[in-house]
């Protein structure tokens, strides 16, 4: 049956209604009632739904629109127009041009940090085979090669789960380490803020002072030897509930190990919201470690504003949804909010971004939010930071002295006690560089 687009155009506008009249309503709920909470999760839950059935009607391609069709395309929500497909290209696998060659030499050199990265993430096939040979567990090459090649979210899953499981002893970190720094010396990054997810390594027997005590010990050696320097961050996990969030964050506060400097809500987004998690952030705060949270990547931008008001979160990784109110903008760029983007994640997640040039990060970035680029899971998503940089150059229009500039905000957004030292002397460096390649 064909649609008119007029129809289609109605449908949006009218979502955009109820969403609007949600929003209201959820505005008037008291504070500190018995009811307040479940409410309030009854409310999220509807406008979500009907966010996502909006999404789903402006990914409609429409073939050959004329320009004045794109205009009134564009002018239907300013705050969600970039996720509106008409007729656009992307060139995913097109082989680089000489011009473009130079640039990626140039980004692979530059010297960069990465604040959104997940450990267990960047094990290698190589990595994982040599931990699970040193644990003496049998396995088929070609099953973990099959693993690493998964095509959705639950084989996504099941393979992170599969790496987390595979590590037994708190020395197989040693191999992991190793497999971190390569990762960051070959993409130039000489800081990262590392994200550890020690729950399910627990309940697996591992001993967290033990994991914490040699992580601490790497991350010296790796400094002092002249390599990256690298901090922690544990996750306190929306997966496993509060009580465990609160478990995590104590043992933390007992390993008193320097490199681990902060907490980050991971998991499961629509499983846990952030404001349950307020009483352990408050905790985390109180004792001086810098808080983070993972928001707005599977749940609406509710989610990133209780983490920045409710959490006082310092950063918000990935935060794609945050495109959708306005309002959120602002907070975020008057309060100086870091998001932490990670392209290749978001497209495979998939959740509101489908193509690379659709990434609300353009927008983000041209209204004066503190971007910074990451690769969240480079071994599994076979993606790496210097890929990244190029993607933005590529798909999002970013050039040269741009990708510099978001380079500059990733370090300002760092919790180094003194990110212009770390500027100073990246800066100089990249000055040389792009003399190097005449960029």
């Amino acid at each position: 049956m064909l649609v008119r687009f007029k129809e289609i155009l109605d449908q949006i506008q009218k979502i955009d209604r109820d969403i609007e009249d949600l929003r209201r309503l959820r505005a008037r709920v008291p504070e500190n009632r018995t009811f307040t909470d479940g409410l309030l999760i009854s409310f999220d839950k509807q406008i979500n739904e009907l966010l996502n059935r909006k999404i789903s009607l402006e990914e409609l391609e429409i073939e050959k629109p004329s320009a004045e069709l794109v205009q009134e395309l564009f002018s239907v929500d300013v705050a969600t127009s970039t996720r509106i497909r008409a007729d656009r290209i992307t060139i995913p696998g097109v082989a680089p041009t000489a011009e473009e060659e130079k640039v990626v030499a140039f980004l692979r050199e530059m010297p960069k940090t990465e604040i959104h990265l997940h450990m267990e993430a960047c094990i290698s096939r190589e990595t994982l085979c040599g931990m699970l040979d040193k644990n003496n567990v049998p396995y088929e090459p070609a099953e973990i090669e099959k693993l690493y090649k998964f095509s959705n979210l639950q084989e996504f899953i099941k393979l992170f789960l599969f790496i987390i499981d595979s590590v037994k002893t708190a020395d197989d970190f040693e191999l992991i380490f190793k497999n971190l720094r390569e990762y960051l010396e070959s993409n130039s990054v000489y800081y990262a803020e590392v994200f550890l997810a020690p729950s399910r390594m627990v309940q697996n027997g591992l001993d967290f002072n033990e994991i914490a005590s040699i992580l601490d010990h790497l991350s010296t050696q790796c400094r002092r030897d002249g390599g990256p320097e690298v901090k922690y961050l544990f996750d306190v996990s929306r997966t496993f509930g509060v009580e465990n969030a609160s478990k995590n964050l104590q043992r933390i506060l007992n390993a008193r190990a320097s490199n681990i400097i902060g907490i980050g809500l991971g998991g499961a987004e629509l499983m846990g919201p952030a404001r349950e998690f307020k009483d352990v952030f408050a905790q985390a705060h109180a004792e001086g470690l810098r808080a983070v949270a993972h928001a707005g990547e599977d749940d609406g931008p509710w989610s990133v504003r209780d983490a920045v008001e409710i959490l006082g979160a310092e950063r918000i990784g990935h935060g794609t949804s945050a495109i959708q109110d306005p309002s959120l903008i602002e907070l975020l760029r008057t309060r100086e909010v870091p998001i932490e983007i990670c392209l290749t994640s978001n497209l495979f997640t998939g959740k509101y971004v489908r193509e690379p040039q659709d990434h609300p990060v353009r927008r983000y970035y041209d209204e004066g939010l503190i971007c910074t680029i990451n690769t969240d899971d480079p071994e599994i998503f076979n993606v790496t930071l210097t890929d990244e940089y190029f993607k933005f150059y590529r798909h999002l229009g970013f050039s040269i002295s741009e990708l510099i500039d978001l380079n500059r905000q990733g370090v300002y957004s760092t919790f180094h006690p003194d990110p212009a030292s770390l500027w100073k002397k990246a800066g100089a460096q990249i000055t040389k560089l792009r003399d190097k390649y005449k960029l």
